[in-house]
């Protein structure tokens, strides 16, 4: 294990490198395109310069916004270095994925890796060249900056050298955030089961469990009431209960993936099912959470206990073949690496967690921030999402490893009897659940093609649909959202709407209008039976009210 180098950054060019000198045509018709567009460039500049009108030689990519203000365009001199950087950009990308005579894994870590140098010297991230730094300088005769080295010098003192997302300061948790009414109904040393207070005088009778991602907390699903999906599913007349799991400690190291099961997820579930008295319950999990509920339906096809009935999926992995580019970062040494680091306290700290996840989107997350925050003067915003991403939880030794190297390394999830759990082997083919499936189009967490596979696994009627956004904002979407809109295939037959190829599935899927939780919610109803009357939590003796939502765990 190189601890100077866990991603083996160094090795990574050296195989790229000699793959390349192997290869010296091609590297030469990559350096020769190269100055041939670069003296485009000169001409054009020259040309633009005496007056005379063209287009571009190259454009930022769609949705980039760091070229978004005119003078990048207006301005020649401003425009040559904005074409510059991106002809070495997209000539460095190009040769890369040229190189042929290495593995694909290897010539994608060089080009993540490469993107990542990339982004931290684009002309945009400093002053001097940055059109719409020098207009604020001038403007506030050089403020910005003063502002800009007093946020740089907060920043390092109060958030550990990392650039402020977000002003903490506007939001605590069960104020004004995470509110919806509710209370605690059972607790044990894993997790807190919050049971929500009915907003209509008769409930279906089947009761919904959410099981979130312990690598965030449940909240996200309850920011505000205008996007909260927990509200939206008490709206709807269902009985909603949501696991808030433990922040682990030094405490929790030896938990592992079994005690996320028994505990956890399939604990809530059999109290949920017991304070409903009802005889199955439905579920969500999203991300690892639904990776969990994959497990437990399995495992209670194995054992043959009746709890779940339909399952919902929020962007959630089961076939880690082509994670993503988190994948870039878990190579046998920065695992190591990982664990021991989890060693020295049992745990692996949130803030390491969330260092990675910014990675995979730098421009919006780091270096977009850091111009606003250090060059522009600005506050962080008061964002209710942000707020939410920064509050981290951390990740207990045993269950952290046995994900990374089970789920990412070995992909063992997708092998019958690969994975086993209190001694019952998990086949996801024994899964006959109805199954409602989400991804989201630019989800870099959970590309959308690998949650599509879990179509292909089960063996239960499934629904697929493709949101847009991301891996939170295309989840939380709620009606009336600004930018609304999913895809889905025509209803029939399994193999009408979900072909084993997500690329055909998308070729036929045309767009709809609105959001998919409409379409869930209908999904959802069919599948709760019977109207019933509403419950107040608490109001079982078995199961009394501990403490109002959102309770103690989230908390801490």
């Amino acid at each position: 294990m190189n601890v100077f180098d866990p991603f083996g950054v160094t090795k990574v060019s050296l195989d790229i490198w000699k793959a390349m000198l192997a290869q010296p045509a091609s590297l030469f018709d990559g350096q020769a395109g190269f100055m041939r567009r670069w003296m485009e460039l000169v001409d054009q500049s020259f040309s633009r310069a005496s007056g005379q009108p063209s287009a571009d030689l190259v454009a930022p990519a769609k949705g980039d916004k760091r070229f978004a203000d005119p003078a990048w365009t207006e301005n020649p001199a401003l425009d040559a270095i904005k074409q510059a950087y991106l002809i070495a950009t997209e000539t460095t990308m190009g040769m890369l994925s040229g190189v042929s005579n290495v593995d694909h894994a290897t010539v994608r870590r060089a080009q993540f890796f490469a993107k990542q140098f990339t982004d931290a010297i684009s002309p945009s991230n400093f002053a001097w060249v940055n059109p719409v730094v020098v207009q604020e300088t001038i403007r506030t005769g050089g403020q910005n900056l003063v502002r800009g080295m007093q946020n740089l010098l907060q920043d390092i003192t109060e958030n550990e050298g990392r650039v402020a997302l977000v002003d903490t300061s506007a939001f605590e948790v069960g104020k004004n955030i995470a509110t919806s009414e509710g209370s605690v109904v059972f607790r044990n040393e894993l997790i807190e089961l919050i049971q929500y207070a009915p907003r209509t005088e008769t409930v279906h009778a089947t009761p919904l469990v959410i099981i979130p991602p312990w690598i965030n907390k449940f909240y996200v699903l309850d920011l505000q009431p205008e996007n909260s999906l927990i509200k939206y599913a008490t709206d709807q007349g269902i009985t909603t209960f949501v696991i808030s799991w433990r922040n682990p400690d030094a405490s929790l190291a030896d938990f592992g993936m079994e005690d996320y099961l028994e505990r956890g997820a399939h604990t809530a579930c059999r109290v949920a099912k017991a304070i409903a008295g009802s005889e199955t319950v439905n579920a969500i999990g999203y991300c690892i959470g639904g990776t969990l509920l994959a497990i437990l339906l399995s495992y209670l096809a194995k054992t043959g206990e009746s709890l779940v009935n339909a399952a919902t999926f929020f962007a959630s992995l089961t076939d880690f073949s082509d994670p993503g580019e988190i994948i870039n970062f878990l190579g046998d040494d920065a695992i190591e690496l990982i664990e021991k680091k989890m060693a020295e306290k049992g745990y692996l700290t949130g803030r390491d967690m969330g260092d990675t996840f910014n990675m995979l989107r730098a421009n919006d997350l780091i270096w977009s921030v850091a111009v606003n925050r250090y060059l522009l003067g600005k506050d962080a915003p008061a964002f209710d999402l942000l707020y939410w991403n920064q509050d981290a939880t951390r990740m207990p030794l045993k269950m952290h490893s046995f994900y990374l190297r089970e789920m990412y390394l070995a992909n063992k999830l997708v092998e019958p009897g690969a994975i086993v759990m209190n001694d019952v082997p998990i086949d996801l083919g024994d899964i006959h659940n109805d199954c409602y499936i989400v991804a989201t189009q630019d989800d870099h967490i959970a590309p959308w093609r690998s949650v599509y596979r879990l179509t292909q696994s089960v063996r239960g009627k499934t629904r697929f649909r493709l949101g847009h956004s991301g891996h939170i904002a295309g989840i939380v979407n709620p009606p009336g959202n600004k930018k609304p809109g999913f895809w889905y295939g025509r209803e029939g037959t399994e193999a009408t709407i979900n072909p084993p190829d997500p690329e055909v599935w998308r070729e036929t899927a045309p767009k709809h209008d609105g959001s998919w939780w409409t379409d869930w919610s209908a999904w959802l109803a069919e599948r709760s039976g019977e109207l019933v009357a509403s419950r107040t939590p608490g109001s079982l003796d078995a199961y009394p009210a501990i403490v109002d939502a959102p309770g103690a765990y989230v908390l801490e």
